[in-house]
């Protein structure tokens, strides 16, 4: 029997390998190679992406800022009642309180001292569903009858707050600031979420009787009041284009490329310039107006605010949405409890008993009369979230 040594040396250098053998062994063998090379090379480009995968979701995942908000979801209603504001899903349930107020009898004996009830109402949505701005009063102010801005993210934690008069509070269209008094019916204040005051816009008119709140002009550049424009660069007032004549009460369209306006006789919808105007209704609108999210239909009551009615913009038809029953009447303003759900389906309005209660509530129903709900009681100002929250 060979030994070791001898096996190995007849395999190195004494044995003749078979014809091509060697070639064949080396080909295999670089083959191998080539084959774990392009492995490894394949197996560390599927590593990288799945690394580059992983760590674009951390950074799509990765918490916001405490400064910035997360949007609240799709069809959440913020309402006020008792001074509390409260968040909810669309139909009122599920609500968390958001804001805490107190009844009067905390800051002592009332308004008869001089001070002021601490409460909280009105909560408003900023477009991009960030933010809720809402009024508050405290125990320390005077009881002048004007109350504090607040801005709160959708769980309740204050951003800023300011003082200013009015009732109501108006978005910008870019969610980054609101529209205020700041002396009623003389000086209009346009402050940033940090609070400060951006631009201070003195009146040359006097606020016709009934008018109450600015409101923003769909481009952002002006404030819309009354029957005028109010540049926010400072230039002269300017009489809006359709309130010539006996309009009582108007609306622009979405986009803000239409307005629809009443009259003693009529519901006309024109283009914003005030051309192209044609009567879409004879009579029985109020002069509180609605514009479905799409621009197609134009939500309004009747005369005594006995029925909420449906216009089709196109074709002229109205529909009978609902009816109060009893002796409620509804009782509803543009911007407080009267409007179209983000997805356009359904309205939300606030009725009041006049059984002697006066108990106000909100309702919601399907643009089609159909299911009819109450969806808070004991206040008459809600709002759903905008249509489009940023991502």
């Amino acid at each position: 029997m060979s030994d070791v040594r001898t096996i190995l040396k007849r395999g190195v250098g004494g044995a003749t390998p078979p014809p091509d053998g060697f070639g064949r062994m080396l080909r295999r063998r670089d083959r191998k190679r080539r084959n774990q090379r392009i492995g490894a090379g394949a197996l560390a480009i599927i590593l990288a992406l799945v690394s580059f995968v992983a760590l674009t979701r951390a950074f799509r995942t990765v918490e916001r800022p405490a400064d910035e908000p997360t949007p609240a979801g799709l069809g959440a209603l913020a309402y006020a009642v008792d001074g509390d504001i409260f968040v909810a899903e669309w139909d009122g349930s599920n609500p968390v309180r958001i804001a805490d107020g107190r009844p009067p009898s905390d800051c002592g004996t009332g308004s008869s001292d001089g001070l002021g009830e601490y409460f909280a109402f009105g909560p408003i949505w900023s477009p991009d569903g960030r933010y809720l701005a809402y009024r508050h009063a405290d125990c320390d102010r005077p009881g002048d009858g004007w109350w504090d801005v607040v801005i709160s993210d959708p769980q309740g934690n204050v951003v800023t707050s300011f003082p200013s008069q009015g009732w109501g509070i108006s978005w910008s269209p870019d969610s980054t600031r609101v529209a205020v008094w700041d002396h009623w019916g003389k000086t209009i204040g346009v402050y940033g979420l940090k609070g400060d005051r951006q631009t201070l816009l003195t009146l040359p008119f006097v606020i016709p009787a009934g008018e109450s709140d600015p409101v923003w002009s769909p481009d952002g550049r002006s404030l819309l009041l009354g029957n005028f424009e109010i540049p926010l660069d400072g230039s002269t007032p300017r009489p809006l284009p359709w309130t010539d004549g006996d309009v009582a009460g108007w609306a622009l369209s979405p986009d803000g490329s239409r307005v629809a306006y009443t009259t003693r006789k009529s519901l006309v919808v024109a283009a914003a310039d005030g051309s192209n105007a044609r009567e879409v209704l004879g009579d029985g609108a109020t002069p509180n107006l609605l514009w479905s999210p799409t621009g197609d239909r134009i939500a309004f009551t009747s005369q005594r605010s006995r029925e909420l009615r449906l216009l089709d913009v196109a074709t002229g038809s109205v529909t009978l949405v609902t009816e109060p029953d009893g002796s409620a009447v509804l009782s509803v303003m543009a911007g407080a409890g009267f409007e179209f759900s983000p997805e356009g389906d359904r309205i939300l309005f606030s009725r009041t008993e006049e059984d002697g209660t006066g108990v106000d509530s909100l309702w919601s129903v399907n643009v089609d009369g159909s299911d009819l709900r109450r969806l808070v009681a004991g206040t008459a100002w809600g709002d759903w979230l905008s249509p489009s929250p940023t991502p």
